[in-house]
Protein backbone atom coordinates (compact mmCIF):
# COMPACT_ATOMS: atom_id res chain seq x y z
CA UNK A 1 0.00 0.00 0.00
CA UNK A 2 1.38 3.51 -1.00
CA UNK A 3 1.51 6.13 1.45
CA UNK A 4 -1.36 7.85 -0.87
CA UNK A 5 -3.42 5.06 0.04
CA UNK A 6 -2.93 4.80 3.28
CA UNK A 7 -3.80 8.74 4.06
CA UNK A 8 -7.44 7.60 3.22
CA UNK A 9 -7.72 4.69 5.11
CA UNK A 10 -10.99 4.15 7.04
CA UNK A 11 -11.24 4.60 10.51
CA UNK A 12 -14.35 4.30 12.04
CA UNK A 13 -17.80 4.05 11.81
CA UNK A 14 -19.41 6.70 12.55
CA UNK A 15 -23.10 6.53 12.60
CA UNK A 16 -25.62 4.53 10.96
CA UNK A 17 -28.72 6.95 9.55
CA UNK A 18 -32.57 5.68 9.10
CA UNK A 19 -35.09 7.68 7.60
CA UNK A 20 -38.43 7.25 9.45
CA UNK A 21 -42.08 8.31 9.05
CA UNK A 22 -42.23 9.65 12.79
CA UNK A 23 -39.42 10.56 14.59
CA UNK A 24 -40.96 11.03 17.97
CA UNK A 25 -42.61 7.73 18.21
CA UNK A 26 -39.03 6.14 16.79
CA UNK A 27 -36.86 7.96 19.20
CA UNK A 28 -39.45 6.81 22.24
CA UNK A 29 -38.26 3.80 20.75
CA UNK A 30 -34.86 3.57 20.56
CA UNK A 31 -34.61 5.72 24.01
CA UNK A 32 -37.47 3.50 26.21
CA UNK A 33 -37.18 0.40 24.47
CA UNK A 34 -33.44 -0.17 23.67
CA UNK A 35 -32.13 2.49 26.50
CA UNK A 36 -29.87 4.63 23.81
CA UNK A 37 -29.76 8.34 25.42
CA UNK A 38 -30.11 11.34 22.65
CA UNK A 39 -27.06 13.15 21.94
CA UNK A 40 -27.87 15.76 19.33
CA UNK A 41 -31.31 16.65 17.86
CA UNK A 42 -31.45 19.75 14.53
CA UNK A 43 -34.35 21.07 12.56
CA UNK A 44 -33.85 22.88 9.73
CA UNK A 45 -32.52 22.88 6.03
CA UNK A 46 -29.28 23.85 4.34
CA UNK A 47 -28.13 24.14 0.69
CA UNK A 48 -25.27 21.46 1.64
CA UNK A 49 -27.64 18.21 2.42
CA UNK A 50 -29.46 19.52 -0.56
CA UNK A 51 -26.70 19.38 -2.45
CA UNK A 52 -25.38 16.11 -1.03
CA UNK A 53 -28.23 14.23 -1.33
CA UNK A 54 -29.28 16.01 -4.73
CA UNK A 55 -32.86 16.82 -2.88
CA UNK A 56 -33.17 20.65 -3.13
CA UNK A 57 -35.54 22.51 -0.79
CA UNK A 58 -35.53 19.46 1.73
CA UNK A 59 -36.24 20.06 5.52
CA UNK A 60 -35.38 17.63 7.92
CA UNK A 61 -35.67 16.77 11.69
CA UNK A 62 -32.34 14.75 13.06
CA UNK A 63 -31.73 13.25 15.99
CA UNK A 64 -28.71 11.20 17.24
CA UNK A 65 -28.66 8.81 19.59
CA UNK A 66 -26.02 6.85 21.14
CA UNK A 67 -25.54 3.23 23.12
CA UNK A 68 -22.14 2.61 24.14
CA UNK A 69 -20.11 3.12 21.34
CA UNK A 70 -22.63 2.79 18.42
CA UNK A 71 -24.49 6.08 17.29
CA UNK A 72 -27.83 5.78 15.38
CA UNK A 73 -28.98 9.00 13.41
CA UNK A 74 -32.60 9.31 12.58
CA UNK A 75 -34.49 11.74 9.85
CA UNK A 76 -37.63 12.51 9.39
CA UNK A 77 -37.98 14.53 6.03
CA UNK A 78 -40.66 18.00 7.21
CA UNK A 79 -40.22 18.83 3.38
CA UNK A 80 -38.44 17.31 0.16
CA UNK A 81 -38.88 13.74 1.65
CA UNK A 82 -40.65 10.80 -0.49
CA UNK A 83 -43.48 9.46 0.72
CA UNK A 84 -43.67 6.24 -0.47
CA UNK A 85 -42.53 3.45 2.05
CA UNK A 86 -39.82 1.37 1.11
CA UNK A 87 -40.98 -2.59 1.32
CA UNK A 88 -38.89 -3.41 3.75
CA UNK A 89 -38.20 -7.47 5.06
CA UNK A 90 -35.33 -9.17 6.63
CA UNK A 91 -35.13 -11.56 3.73
CA UNK A 92 -35.24 -8.17 0.91
CA UNK A 93 -32.08 -6.68 -0.31
CA UNK A 94 -31.22 -3.74 0.92
CA UNK A 95 -33.05 -4.36 4.62
CA UNK A 96 -31.33 -3.01 7.53
CA UNK A 97 -31.85 -4.22 10.83
CA UNK A 98 -30.13 -4.02 14.04
CA UNK A 99 -28.94 -6.24 17.01
CA UNK A 100 -29.20 -5.58 20.77
CA UNK A 101 -28.03 -7.88 23.24
CA UNK A 102 -29.87 -7.47 26.24
CA UNK A 103 -28.97 -9.23 29.69
CA UNK A 104 -32.51 -11.54 29.43
CA UNK A 105 -34.06 -11.84 25.97
CA UNK A 106 -37.15 -13.63 27.78
CA UNK A 107 -37.48 -10.62 30.46
CA UNK A 108 -37.20 -7.81 27.54
CA UNK A 109 -39.86 -10.16 25.21
CA UNK A 110 -41.88 -9.88 28.41
CA UNK A 111 -41.48 -6.17 28.79
CA UNK A 112 -42.54 -5.46 25.12
CA UNK A 113 -45.62 -7.53 25.01
CA UNK A 114 -46.68 -6.03 28.28
CA UNK A 115 -46.33 -2.65 26.35
CA UNK A 116 -48.54 -2.80 23.84
CA UNK A 117 -47.08 0.32 21.59
CA UNK A 118 -44.21 -2.17 19.79
CA UNK A 119 -44.57 -4.27 16.88
CA UNK A 120 -42.71 -8.02 17.76
CA UNK A 121 -42.25 -9.62 14.66
CA UNK A 122 -41.34 -13.76 16.17
CA UNK A 123 -41.36 -15.56 18.86
CA UNK A 124 -38.21 -15.89 21.20
CA UNK A 125 -36.12 -18.05 19.18
CA UNK A 126 -33.30 -20.14 19.86
CA UNK A 127 -30.60 -18.86 17.36
CA UNK A 128 -27.19 -20.55 18.42
CA UNK A 129 -25.94 -22.47 21.31
CA UNK A 130 -26.98 -20.56 24.18
CA UNK A 131 -28.37 -17.77 22.14
CA UNK A 132 -31.98 -16.44 21.95
CA UNK A 133 -33.54 -13.81 19.56
CA UNK A 134 -36.94 -12.17 18.77
CA UNK A 135 -37.58 -9.12 16.08
CA UNK A 136 -39.00 -6.06 16.60
CA UNK A 137 -40.15 -3.15 14.03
Amino acid sequence: MTEAENDAETKVLLHVGLTVSNLEASVTFYRDVVGMTVKSEFVGKNEWFDELTDNPGSELSVTHLRLGKYELQLIEYLAGGDSDRAELAHNRIGSPHMCFLVTDVESKFAELTDRGDVTITSKVTDIAAGARSFYTE
